[in-house]
């Protein structure tokens, strides 16, 4: 094992505030790094990665930078990031080619392992050149791994929806010991109860209020004892539940070709959700026949980098072209009651928790429907 300075004492950084007064005076700077990371939910992805560069100085010049063999590196299995295209690492590559490694990576200890903290494209550029060694700063393993990782993961704006999705509900798990499926349908549950009651509002009002506030608030919802536990998660990562449940969570229910198509190939989460309605029963097909359906749709939309309000036009066409003539002569009093009932149901609470793009489609698709019975109407 290569030669170590000695380390500074660091088996706090990045837990509660609690714990922060009780660093070594000699700390002081690293301890005032540590108070901005855990706040990184509240800041912008660019402060964030100015956070994350002074800390790996401080580590530089506390601990020294070394030169650890690649060998006795891991990736962090509690890493919220499981998407790593290969276009993302072959310009890693060619940087580390023409530049060189130009910050160490920052690993963890375990054992006679490392675990990597920050710098997972750069271990694997590393890997594809064949390198021996990586340059890096050390800190020792964060008691909780996974939630440490997440808050410095969760609000980087290139952490796709799915990576998102699985971590939060990796991490609800871990404190709840609730399963994920539980997890997602109790926050459905929870979510379509305060819209109803009309207190949707001041949940979302408490997302970046402190733990004492959003506590408070959390206890006058009546909440069972698993649904207060999901909202205070939540909660405590600076997370809108009701964003998470409309906009996040869904990604869990992805066909597998297209959660395989975000990690591999850099579809969209929106995009996918789209995607998702070329099912064999939507498309009135047989399963292998929609499979080829959407598969052929999403290299379409991933080729022609389509937009979202493509994409859904995209499907509108496929699915038409394979409607039955019966489905589409069913009964049109009752399909038109059907889509004003789900109309009604888009109350302003829940709009605002919809990301700017998803409602622009939806008002581009209510106003060409609007357009269709305007015209309609004059020819009566």
């Amino acid at each position: 094992m290569p030669g170590r300075k000695e380390i500074v004492d660091m088996d706090n950084l990045f837990s509660g505030a609690e714990q922060i007064h009780k660093l070594e005076k000699a700390e002081t700077e690293i301890v005032r790094l540590k108070e901005e990371i855990e706040q990184l939910r509240e800041i912008s992805s660019t402060d964030l990665e100015t956070q994350i560069e002074t800390l790996r100085s401080q580590l530089k010049s506390q601990s020294g930078v070394l030169e650890i063999p690649i060998a006795q590196i891991c990736p962090n299995p509690s890493q919220p990031r499981q998407t790593f295209l290969e276009e993302s690492i072959q310009s890693m590559v060619h940087s580390l080619l023409r530049d060189g490694q130009l910050q160490p990576v920052i690993l963890s200890e375990q054992g006679e392992q490392y675990l990597l903290f920050d710098g997972e494209r750069r271990w694997r550029g590393a890997r594809e050149l064949g390198w021996e060694t990586l340059k890096s700063v050390i800190i020792p393993k964060p008691e909780a791994l996974h939630r440490q990782a997440l808050l410095t993961s969760l609000h980087r704006e290139d952490l796709n929806p799915l990576d998102k999705a699985e971590a939060i509900v990796l991490e609800i798990a871990n404190t709840t010991k609730l399963k994920s499926e539980e997890i997602v349908r109790i926050l459905s549950a929870v979510i379509r109860r305060l819209t109803k009651q009309g207190k949707l509002t001041e949940l979302s009002g408490v997302v970046t209020a402190s733990h004492a506030s959003q506590e408070e608030l959390v206890g006058t919802l009546n909440l069972s004892e698993s649904e207060q536990d999901i909202i205070s998660e939540l909660l405590a990562l600076q997370l809108n539940p009701a964003s998470i449940d409309a906009n996040i969570f869904p990604m869990l229910t992805l066909l597998s070709d297209l959660k395989t198509a975000i990690r591999e190939q850099g579809l969209k989460g929106s995009q996918a959700m789209v995607l998702q309605q070329l099912s064999a029963k939507n498309l009135e097909v047989k399963p292998k026949k929609a499979d080829t359906l959407r598969q052929q749709a999403t290299t379409k939309v991933i080729q022609e980098k389509l937009s979202v309000a493509q994409t859904r036009s995209l499907v509108r066409e496929i699915l038409k072209a394979h409607k039955t003539s019966s489905t589409e002569a069913g009964s049109p009093t009752k399909s038109v009651s059907t889509v004003a009932k789900s109309v009604q149901k888009l109350s302003l609470e829940l709009l605002t928790t919809l990301e700017t793009s998803k409602l622009e489609d939806l008002q581009q698709l209510l106003e060409k429907k609007l357009e269709d019975i305007g015209e309609i109407l004059k020819q009566r």
